[in-house]
């Protein structure tokens, strides 16, 4: 009867283990996904300080920043304040949530509260920003990665070039040739 206790525990103990190992290794694909995503927008955005997208907190303050005219009037506030406020609100609440005890449905109801800047930039329209916000919250995260994705996409096929200004298509008009891409290896080279 001994032997048979032990055997459970241990299996017990070794599914718990690999249950927590597996649990850790999702985390740490949600947080390196969702941060280069919001690399991405932050970077074609132009957002302060963009690698903040890998740092916890730093994800409200950049999230804060996308509130610049997508929430809010364009220009009332600058959208560094914004996300200095969204991020020192985070640390409050976070540290709130380590005293109640909530701590993950803390961040990520903050996290969610953030992002509604960027849904809202992304679909835009508020509503349906802060039914995405919900469904961030809901799925623990895993919307924010799809939304982002979605958003940094959206945004590279709007900044890589293939929308031309009035100049670069006046200067490829006059000497007959075809726009280029401006990440084309060839562009600078004679051949």
């Amino acid at each position: 009867m001994g032997w048979e206790f032990i055997a459970f525990f241990f299996g017990a103990a070794a599914l718990g283990i690999f249950l927590l190992l597996f649990v850790f290794i999702v985390g740490l694909l949600k947080w390196l996904l969702q941060g280069y995503f919001l690399f991405r927008v932050a970077e074609i955005k132009r957002y302060d300080l963009p690698w903040l997208a890998f740092i916890p907190f730093g994800t409200f303050y950049l999230g804060g920043q996308a509130y610049d005219g997508n929430i809010l009037k364009k220009g009332s506030f600058q959208p560094k304040h914004i996300g200095l406020v969204f991020a020192i609100a985070g640390i409050i609440l976070y540290l709130m949530g380590l005293s109640i005890g909530d701590i993950v449905i803390t961040y990520l109801l903050m996290e969610s509260i953030a992002f509604i800047g960027i849904f809202t930039a992304y679909v835009k329209q508020p509503i349906i920003g802060v039914l995405l916000a919900l469904l961030n919250a809901v799925t623990a995260g895993i919307a924010a990665i799809i939304i982002l994705f979605l958003y940094s996409r959206k945004l590279r096929d709007e900044h890589d070039g293939s929308v031309l200004n009035n100049e670069d298509f006046e200067d490829n008009a006059s000497n007959d040739k075809q726009p280029q891409h401006p990440n084309d290896p060839n562009l600078n080279r004679n051949i």
